[in-house]
């Protein structure tokens, strides 16, 4: 089986990985950029895809470079808490959550594919313009000024994916719901420990922050990172839909003032760089089911950054895809039980987080005490903050028991 990976993010390097993990070695990646980039921000990682990175022998690197988060807090814009959870190991899954810089992750997909699969099946500055489906049920992926043949092509090459807008050429731009984020890292002391993530405010504006490093310098500060997320007018613009997109400090709203508990001040003042991006996604496709040819990740699902689902489902897409490749009598089969599993599993996640997914507690206290309470068991029971968060793991798939109890999806233990 020849392969062709389009895109060489989160979502094509876990792919290439698992396909190597699972016995298909025939594998090349074409990437758009001249580089694999290392850029970016913090992501978190959940439990279920630290699972596969952990298979495919990659937990040891990652806990080098990354923060195992220990506890998840919510609280209102005033600083009053709402409610807190263990995560992680600490939660009882047999599997960490860590933050993580991305481009660390990348760095770390990368130098591995580099050791199993080598430099020369990498191909950078390969931005795709077209496919075309063969007679002898190959695909041809044609670029810039060259073109490859394959037996199985498949598109992990994001939210504005060509291969997606081939298929679905009528879709039109993302949708965006009308909240901008501003996101940087910052060196600081943690507002609590050293490996807790908080968010606070309400869905409309709000600050999200994480540790994304263990190295503490000798004033005990550690790098964070920040998202800040306010809604605007629906008028405006929509702001670049490119995720390095750089701006000053001065742009953020004067509003974010009102988190000074999180000593928001100085998080936007020591940031090395603030990075400005709409919170967009894309309605559920009815089917990524193209014969031979597919999509993954954000190509096939992008979603909205609530529950830090983004990149974990895209790993997770990816080693069930290579599964289903190594052990179905054919690609069309593999990718038809590829979009039967993981387009409905991905779809109620997508609608979920567009209700704002586990962080509706914050909403709804919100809305019960704008002005701030005494006691948070008289705005909102803790059996319905406990709801809300189980229901969420349940739907993205990370409810503790289910994970620890799944079978895995390495090759070598399923036929085992």
């Amino acid at each position: 089986m020849k392969v062709a990976i389009i895109g060489a993010g989160v979502g094509g390097l876990t792919l290439t990985l698992s396909m190597l993990d699972a016995g298909i070695k025939d594998i090349d990646i074409y990437e758009s950029a001249p580089e694999i980039s290392e850029l970016g921000v913090g992501i978190n990682i959940l439990p279920h895809a630290m699972r596969e990175l952990e298979e495919l022998g990659l937990l040891q690197n990652l806990m080098k470079v990354g923060v195992e988060t220990s506890q998840l807090l919510y609280y209102t814009t005033q600083g009053q808490l709402i409610w807190e959870e263990a995560r992680g190991k600490n939660k009882g899954y047999n599997w960490p959550q860590i933050s993580i810089h991305r481009g660390h992750l990348i760095k770390v997909l990368y130098e591995k594919v580099l050791e199993k699969l080598g430099p020369q099946r990498i191909h950078t500055n390969h931005h795709l313009n077209n496919i075309k489906k063969n007679n002898d049920g190959s695909v041809t992926a044609l670029f810039n000024d060259s073109s490859t043949t394959a037996d199985c092509l498949i598109a992990c090459d994001g939210i504005h994916s060509t291969v997606r807008k081939i298929f679905y050429p009528h879709e039109g731009s993302p949708k965006w719901n009308g909240i901008t984020m501003w996101r940087g890292v910052s060196l600081m002391k943690p507002f609590l420990k050293n490996n807790s993530m908080v968010v606070a405010g309400s869905t409309n504006h709000r600050m999200v922050l994480y540790p994304i490093s263990k190295e503490v310098n000798t004033e005990g500060k550690i790098l964070i990172n920040w998202i800040a997320k306010h809604k605007t007018t629906n008028a405006q613009l929509m702001p670049t839909e490119d995720w390095v997109h750089e701006v000053n400090p001065e742009e953020l709203p004067l509003s974010f003032q009102d988190f000074e508990f999180l000593n928001i001040s100085k998080l936007i003042k020591n940031s090395t760089a603030i990075y400005k991006y709409p919170m967009i996604d894309r309605d559920p496709l009815d089917n990524w089911d193209f014969g031979n040819i597919t999509l993954l990740g954000d190509a096939a699902h992008p979603m909205y950054p609530s529950g830090s689902n983004g990149a974990s489902q895209a790993i997770i897409d990816a080693r069930f895809l290579s599964q289903q490749l190594a052990l179905k009598p054919d690609i069309k089969k593999a990718i038809k039980t590829y979009d039967a599993e993981r387009r409905t599993t991905t779809e109620a996640i997508v609608l979920a987080n567009r209700k704002t997914g586990p962080e509706k507690c914050i909403d709804i206290v919100e809305q019960r005490a704008p002005d701030g309470f005494i006691n948070i068991d008289d705005v909102i029971s803790k059996k319905e903050l406990k709801e809300i968060s189980s229901s969420y793991k349940r739907t993205a798939g990370f409810d503790p028991q289910t994970l620890n109890n799944r079978k895995s999806l390495s090759i070598e233990k399923t036929i085992s």
